[in-house]
């Protein structure tokens, strides 16, 4: 088993299933959700059509309200 965060570097995705449980820490502020390895995809690439939007809205947050510089 393994969370959403453990999945991202393995190249993998939840896939739609649910978690296994739900973890909790003794404090109660954190929580994690575990997965099922073998039921994991693998990510699926950014098409082109949703990157180029994406960009522009990045390059709008970077840019400096005074300067117009990135």
């Amino acid at each position: 088993m393994a969370t959403r965060r453990q999945l991202r570097p393995m190249g993998l995705r939840p896939r739609g299933q649910a978690p296994v449980a739900r973890i909790e820490c003794s404090s109660g502020e954190r929580h994690a959700w575990p997965y099922r390895l073998d039921r994991a995809k693998p990510v699926r690439p950014m098409p082109l059509v949703e990157e180029a939007p994406l960009d522009k809205a990045m390059a709008a947050r970077q840019t400096g309200p005074l300067s117009r510089r990135r």
